[in-house]
């Protein structure tokens, strides 16, 4: 058995069969995990990240499950946790060292107190760095990217490789590094002196977070912007709010977003999405992509 393996191979990393993963995720749906492993370490991380990828093992890298879908029954394979890499490390005043499993609000804390500024856009954004960096987390026209002086990643041989800024690729929700098979443990981010100016800036996102739902379990928003449109916008025009499957509705709020009104399960979710797609296609010709990260097949359009 793979968990046999695995435990006799690393008999130090914790791991965990059969492990649910609703409570996991911020929509609170999917199913199982075959195998659950948290590394308390950088070490520890690329010791089984390493040992899955050389077995070819399935493997799904699971940080906040703030902007992740994971289908219903057991998912084979390892399921790793960033959550135990959670330290941050200031190298100078306006320097830091982030491990991948830091919580963005925490991040924003730190900012606040330190009197920084740079990370605005990422006001009310939850989730952790390593998750924020692979999707380049943000808005108004920016993201998370731009803070890096350089990322520490896991590639799928177990080896440690650093990522200079020059190194990676990144615009509109996208950054090179998630192309690859490896996983972020910590980037250095340079932030720069706060100014009233930004303060205003954060208060004004904080404040276009506070119209977007609440109350209900979600994953933000479903859909990227495509080119030159509002995936909400899109949506809301082709009908899509207040379209139910089981136990999951789009928002009657915000049509971008997805929510679990307590008994949704991963296929109701997986159903809706295809369903509100599948409106904006059929009205627009316009194929909406996913900003959830989506384990499970998901046919947008037909």
């Amino acid at each position: 058995m793979l968990f046999d393996e695995i435990h006799s191979a690393l008999p130090h990393i914790k791991l965990i069969e059969r492990q649910p993963l609703s409570s996991l995720c911020t929509l609170h749906v999917g199913g199982e995990a075959e195998i659950f492993a948290a590394p308390d370490s950088i070490a520890d991380m690329e010791e089984i990240f390493g040992f899955v990828m050389e077995r070819n093992c399935p493997v799904y890298i699971l940080g906040g499950g703030s902007n992740v879908l994971f289908p219903d029954g057991l998912i084979e394979g390892v399921v790793i946790s960033t959550q135990n890499l959670n330290s941050i490390e200031w190298r100078t005043n306006l320097t830091a060292d982030v491990d991948a499993g830091f919580k963005l609000p925490m991040l924003m804390k730190e900012l606040r107190e330190r009197n920084l500024a740079g990370m605005e856009f990422a006001a009310g954004i939850p989730g952790t760095l390593g998750g924020a960096l692979m999707g380049n987390a943000g808005a108004g026209g920016h993201g998370v990217c731009e803070l890096l002086d350089y990322v520490v990643a896991i590639e799928a041989d177990g080896q440690t490789r650093t990522f200079n800024h020059s190194d990676i690729e990144y615009s509109y929700r996208r950054c090179s590094l998630a192309e690859g098979k490896r996983v972020i443990v910590s980037a250095r981010l340079t932030f720069r002196q706060a100014t009233p100016k930004d303060k205003d800036v954060l208060e004004s996102f904080l404040l276009r977070r506070g119209s977007q739902p609440h109350g209900l379990h979600n994953a933000g928003c479903t859909f990227k912007n495509p080119e030159g449109y509002s995936a909400g916008k899109l949506l809301d025009e082709s009908g899509c709010k207040g379209l139910t499957v089981g136990d999951a509705i789009v928002s009657d709020v915000h049509a971008n977003f997805i929510l679990n009104r307590g008994h949704a399960t991963g296929d109701d979710v997986v159903k809706l999405i295809g369903i509100c797609a599948q409106r904006v296609y059929d009205r627009t010709g316009i194929k909406l992509e996913p900003e959830i990260k989506i384990f499970a097949p998901c046919p947008l359009v037909q």
